[in-house]
């Protein structure tokens, strides 16, 4: 059985994409893909960057340390100034500039020629083009919350600091003089040829940084599925790895049934609220992520917006409906928990059980909610006399739930929940 990272490092996003997109990712397409499960619109790109970055979290840390240093004695070439004077000679006077001045009728003029530094070497337009980069996206990303302000136990440990420290350097020392430029293949070279290893680090994170900007669709994809969902935090990414395996698992048991189902992965696909909709004749079967699609308040619902003005729903994590001409047969919610340890986990049992109660006139049929755990803390298999049941992630998805979530799909019989004498 494998573990729920390496579920998500298998198959997402190819899994979730239409069957046209399963082997590679547009840009577009992953845009609508990840805005849908964050709701933002430039959620992809906040997490390219987080994962072009999270694997150089050390190199980051060291390139601000390392940016003031350089600055200090940053390499630079001179050049010498012809100046125009009157009355005071800057540099050393140019006799014959002067005199030229002075056969052409002004007697006051001077010329004179000065040596100026000059900072425009393209290793260091490759070094402040960076520097720049990565202290904008930083600020973004702590921004948009993928990294949090004075995050203690995270690959971005100290990046706010950081930024801080890049654009002082950039804003407070002979940085400032080196003209901003698009980088070319020449600063690449020089940057690569540069004798402070600073630039060669520089150029590591140009490199990464460039690669978000990718439009291949088959590297996009690979970004996306090794690396955009990892700075996510961990229990929505174990979220979507039980949210990806129920519905393989679902696929998998309609093949195997021989059905001649009709799968949809929905995700990515504008105006659809489902991940997955698997269709048989007048039946669907459709799974909804972080959704509520129960128009009638419960009692905990009704409550709260009675006595604390609170309009919010009661959203389960993963929910299941039998649909049978487009009216709705019963439901099943998921409750999801990535934990070790049993309090938290009995919490979430708990929460299923709220589950159970505030829809209860949806959740026929078995089981009407279900508890999904990361650990191996569950002891004992699904009973069909319990409403409620949980799961470990070993044990996702047990056969006779399987049934359960199955039962009446394809037509051929009611399920349980339709059949006389129940």
């Amino acid at each position: 059985m494998s573990s729920w990272e390496d579920e998500l490092r298998e198959h997402f996003p190819g899994y979730l994409l239409p069957s046209a997109q399963r082997g590679a990712l547009t840009r577009e397409a992953a845009e609508r893909f990840l805005s849908r499960l964050g709701h933002r619109v430039d959620l992809l790109e906040l997490l390219l960057a987080a994962s072009a970055l999270s694997p150089l979290a050390d190199e980051v840390r060291a390139f601000a340390r390392e940016l003031p240093l350089v600055a200090r004695e940053l390499p630079a070439h001179t050049e010498m100034q012809r100046v125009e004077n009157r009355g005071r000679i800057r540099g050393r006077l140019d006799v014959p500039g002067t005199l030229r001045k002075r056969a052409a009728g002004d007697p006051d003029g001077l010329t004179s020629r000065v040596r100026e530094r000059r900072f425009d070497l393209p290793e260091n337009v490759l070094l402040v083009a960076t520097a720049a980069r990565l202290a904008g996206l930083l600020a973004r990303l702590e921004q948009s919350g993928v990294i949090a302000k004075n995050t203690k136990k995270s690959w971005a440990q100290g990046f706010t600091q950081d930024a801080e420290a890049i654009r002082h350097a950039l804003e407070s020392t002979v940085l400032r003089e080196v003209p901003r430029a698009p980088v070319q293949a020449a600063h690449e070279q020089a940057a690569r040829a540069a004798r402070h290893p600073a630039y060669r680090r520089a150029l590591r994170l140009h490199d990464a940084m460039k690669s978000m900007a990718t439009n291949d669709a088959v590297a996009l994809a690979r970004l996306v599925a090794e690396g955009a969902l990892a700075p996510m935090d961990a229990p929505t990414r174990f979220e979507i790895a039980v949210l990806i395996r129920l519905g393989r698992q679902i696929e998998e048991a309609l093949r195997a049934r021989g059905e001649a189902v009709e799968l949809r992965r929905a995700l990515i696909e504008p105006n659809r609220a489902e991940v997955f909709d698997f269709a048989a004749g007048r039946t669907q079967l459709r799974v909804l992520y972080n959704q509520v699609c129960f128009d009638d308040l419960g009692p905990r619902d009704r409550g709260m917006r009675h006595y604390f003005g609170n309009h919010g729903r009661f959203r389960p994590d993963i929910t299941l409906e039998l649909v049978r001409d487009g009216r709705r047969l019963r439901a099943v919610v998921v409750e999801v928990k990535l934990s070790d340890e049993r309090d938290y986990l009995g919490q979430g049992y708990h929460e299923a059980l709220l589950y159970r109660a505030e829809y209860e006139k949806d959740l026929t049929g078995w089981p009407k909610a279900i508890l999904v755990v990361s650990s191996a803390a569950i002891q004992g298999a699904p009973r069909r006399e319990d409403d409620v049941i949980a799961v470990s992630w070993d044990g996702w998805v047990p056969q006779e739930v399987l049934d359960g979530l199955l039962d009446g799909f394809s037509g051929a019989h009611p399920p349980d929940s339709e059949r006389p004498n129940r």
